[in-house]
């Protein structure tokens, strides 16, 4: 029934607060109902359709279509970024995955981190903007307070999902980090054809000369290209970086590797590994050097 009444939540109901989807708080904060859901009935998996569906705007007669086409595309302009009732189907993820059973799930089973590695996908480098160079900014964009608001949403649920591998062996986080920045340079590199490629172009690589050194590094000038906010993967990476005392040299070594260097390179070149680190930082200099102009 679920399903049913998020449509009703979602498209239908004129008042919000009084909606029976409300009921749904109540179940799901109890650990013996979220396992059972979770387990017998795809409950995590059906969220993150809804969620998919939702939010490239595939609904048809008030109803949110499921199970949703995962290469649709987001509009941020579209009515769903711009509802304020998307929140509370985050927060039913985030409860239900908050459980210690479900956690344990999300651990040991690579299934629910790709699942969700691809649902963040969705929504990284969404929203690109480029710097002021001519003009001053006087306001942000209604878009990019709706896009904050839904990604904000969801980097709730990332830190949950990140907190579920204090359960997992040394191999089961090894995994799931090799996989979630193989999701990165899908998007990265533009092979998934999510970005828009009028504004992002497929990365280069120069040499900088800097203290008589030469650095082989991405070649991307912050002060002209695109840059995003928006990195839901990386923040996904970093979260299950936070389980670091999981890959002990010792540990790592029963695994074939030396150390976690070795493991990001096991699958990674250093141009790809570099491209993965490039992206959010790009970013936070942007909007660095904006603040940095706006108070001068």
């Amino acid at each position: 029934m679920y399903h049913a009444v998020i449509d009703s939540y979602l498209l239908v109901d004129r008042e919000a607060e009084t909606s029976i989807k409300y009921l749904a708080l109540q179940l799901f904060t109890v650990p013996s109902v979220s396992g059972r859901i979770v387990q017998e009935h795809q409950i995590v998996s059906r969220l993150l359709s809804i969620i998919t569906a939702f939010f490239t705007n595939q609904i048809r007669d008030k109803r949110v279509i499921c199970p949703a086409d995962s290469q649709a595309e987001l509009d941020v302009d579209a009515v769903p970024f711009k509802s304020k009732r998307f929140m509370p189907i985050f927060s039913d993820l985030r409860y239900i995955c908050h459980n210690e059973t479900v956690q344990r799930l999300i651990a040991h089973d690579p299934h629910y981190i790709d699942q969700f590695a691809r649902t963040c996908r969705m929504f990284m480098c969404i929203n690109p903007n480029k710097r002021a160079a001519a003009h001053h900014v006087e306001y942000e964009a209604e878009g990019w307070i709706s896009v904050f608001n839904v990604t904000l949403s969801l980097s709730r649920v990332i830190k949950v999902y990140g907190e579920a591998f204090a359960f997992a062996s040394s191999l089961e986080l090894i995994q799931a980090i090799s996989g979630v920045m193989e999701h990165i340079l899908m998007v990265c590199t533009l092979a998934d054809g999510r970005l828009d490629k009028t504004k992002f172009s497929p990365v280069r690589f120069h040499d900088y000369e800097l203290a008589d050194r030469s650095f082989h590094i991405v070649a991307f000038n912050v002060m002209e290209g695109w840059v995003s906010f928006h990195h839901s993967l990386h923040w996904l990476l970093a979260e299950l970086f936070k389980h670091i005392d999981l890959l002990s040299n010792e540990t790592l070594q029963t695994h074939g590797f030396s150390s976690i260097n070795d493991v990001m390179k096991s699958n990674m070149s250093e141009d790809a590994i570099l491209t993965i680190i490039d992206f959010p930082l790009r970013g936070e200099f942007c909007k660095f050097r904006n603040v940095e102009l706006a108070h001068s």
